[in-house]
């Protein structure tokens, strides 16, 4: 395994994340209830609690797709610790060498790796979860991961051949709930507080 490629203080800084939900969960949360992670076969950064950081309408939008009317946002200060954060490109170095790794283990063991599909990021989740199985045992715990989504395909351009696409956002995963330090109620145009 490759020697991690960050120094995990230069990560413990503070980030605003919105979390969409349900308006029961908002409400427990409030509350004090702490965060269910996700763990779906595809997490496409593994398994964790997933924000959009500083990005209130991604969560609104992405809460009423899946919600409809009962949906809701929470928004949360949060401390990314120790973060794998993928706009450093050396830490998406060490997620390639940990894919390679994985597909290595999976050939020897003539088994077929997982694929991706569209919205599905079988393969993804498995070399994040793993990933963080091996820099634990480095003695690294992951506490999160920053990662810009980008949609693909065409009609995601603004225009012919731009840089820019609809939905592109930054994604966080808190994989330790203690790093979620307070909430709150997001409204739907994204200021805060109780509708």
């Amino acid at each position: 395994m490759a020697e991690f490629a960050v120094n995990p203080t230069a990560y413990d800084r503070l980030a605003i994340g919105f979390h969409g939900t349900r308006r029961k969960t908002v409400e427990s949360l409030l509350r004090g209830r702490v965060f269910d992670p996700s763990e779906n076969t595809d997490d496409w950064l593994g398994h964790g609690i997933y924000f959009w950081e500083h990005a209130p309408q991604q969560a609104w939008w992405w809460a009423e797709r899946r919600y409809g009317k009962e949906a809701a946002v929470v928004g949360a200060v949060l401390r990314l610790g120790q973060c794998i954060d993928l706009l450093d490109p050396k830490n998406a170095e060490l997620l390639e060498l940990q894919y390679q790794k994985v597909a290595a283990d999976f050939k020897a063991s003539g088994l077929r790796l997982p694929q991706n599909a569209n919205n599905h990021k079988y393969l993804d989740c498995l070399v994040f979860n793993q990933l963080f199985v091996d820099l634990a045992s480095a003695g690294f715990d992951v506490e999160t991961v920053r990662a810009v989504f980008v949609p693909t395909g065409p009609r995601q351009r603004v225009w012919s051949r731009s840089g820019i696409f609809h939905g592109a956002h930054i994604q966080l995963c808190v994989r330790e709930s203690k790093n979620i330090i307070g909430v709150w109620s997001v409204r739907k145009d994204g200021t805060y507080g109780k509708e």
